[in-house]
């Protein structure tokens, strides 16, 4: 009888366990109801809401300033839990780059804290998703130095964040919220068509000169770097290109396409991320110097705490990454100590 009881103890115990963890993953999915044009400031639109859409219509934006266009939402039901936001839309661009999905939380105190997430893909119907977690506050926030409850959000306001001019035609088909992680869905262009926007940090010994001409493979744009540096003791030599503002987290690694011609002392590249507050990680090891054009991902994992820098939490933070640094450093040793480094098409891979 002992036996017996003990058997169907344990049978209760492992059917609460796995109720347990079937509730722990038992997917949220969260509505939004009572859609109305949010914000749209900046831009000529002429947008439907209803009809078997959330709301479709032409846009417009003729200024080179970053605008926001956004149907504003409100949860049906509690949204404690939720971890992205997810957008089926298609979107139709005449003219300007993609605009970048985005959300902006208000809670009942007046506090409103925003997100942009992944570019948006014109064509075919498509689905994308923005992360909640991390959100910062606007810069017309009625707390902003509070952080964000979700029990108390009232509305949200969905859409995309748009740099340059632009124009074409959106359909946002559906709108939720869920507790399923935001997972990028293709790799993050940090400079595409252009070079990217660089600068460099070196050595005040070092001459050098930085331009960015069309030699990168198939004669696309790329990031020259060609220095001197002066022999027997440490130089750096590190160009760097910024982040642009989107979605960071959960990608998985950092691709670019590279030549480089490093003097003999200073070893291989040196290629660290950069978070907006200044810490640093470096990738170790760095790529080797190529004479061919060569592409290299090189995983997050592999990246370590470069002890130059500070970091409050001493973890990368993928959420706060501002630039992209891919350079060199150490004691050149000989003469004629000439260097060459050649970057195009960084991205971060998912």
């Amino acid at each position: 009888m002992q036996m017996k009881s003990l058997t169907v103890a344990a049978i209760l115990v492992a059917i609460g366990i796995t109720s347990l963890v079937a509730a722990q993953e038992a997917p949220i999915n969260v509505p939004l109801k009572d859609f109305r044009v949010g914000i749209a400031n900046g831009f000529e639109t002429a947008l439907t809401l209803g009809d078997g859409s959330v709301a479709r219509g032409d846009f417009s934006k003729a200024g080179a300033e970053r605008r926001l266009l956004a149907i504003q939402a409100v949860p049906v039901g509690p949204v404690t839990g939720v971890k992205a936001l997810v957008v089926r839309y298609r979107l139709q661009l005449a003219e300007g780059a993609p605009p970048s999905l985005a959300v902006v939380a208000f809670d009942e105190d007046g506090g409103s804290w925003y997100r942009v997430g992944e570019a948006m893909s014109p064509g075919e119907p498509a689905e994308g998703r923005v992360s909640l977690s991390g959100l910062r506050p606007t810069a017309f926030s009625a707390t902003p130095g509070a952080e964000l409850v979700w029990n108390k959000v009232t509305h949200l306001w969905f859409g995309f964040a748009a740099d340059g001019a632009v124009r074409g035609t959106v359909d946002f088909q559906e709108a939720r919220l869920t507790n399923e992680p935001y997972r990028p869905s293709r790799p993050l262009i940090v400079t595409g068509d252009n070079p990217g926007q660089w600068g460099v940090s070196q050595d005040p010994a070092v001459v050098s000169t930085l331009t960015t001409p069309n030699e990168g493979p198939d004669g696309r744009p790329c990031m020259k770097y060609e220095f001197t540096v002066p022999a027997g003791r440490h130089m750096y030599c590190i160009p760097g290109t910024s982040v642009p503002t989107a979605d960071v987290e959960r990608y998985t690694g950092l691709r670019f396409t590279y030549k480089a011609t490093i003097p003999q002392g200073q070893g291989n590249l040196l290629v660290s991320v950069q978070e907006r507050g200044g810490a640093q990680y470096y990738a170790d090891p760095g790529p080797p110097p190529s004479a061919e054009w060569t592409t290299v991902t090189l995983p997050f994992s592999t990246f370590k705490f470069a002890t130059w820098s500070r970091d409050d939490n001493n973890q990368l933070d993928l959420a706060e990454l501002a630039r992209v640094n891919i350079g060199c450093h150490g004691t050149p040793q000989g003469e004629n100590l000439q260097g060459l480094i050649m970057v195009c098409d960084i991205q971060f891979v998912p």
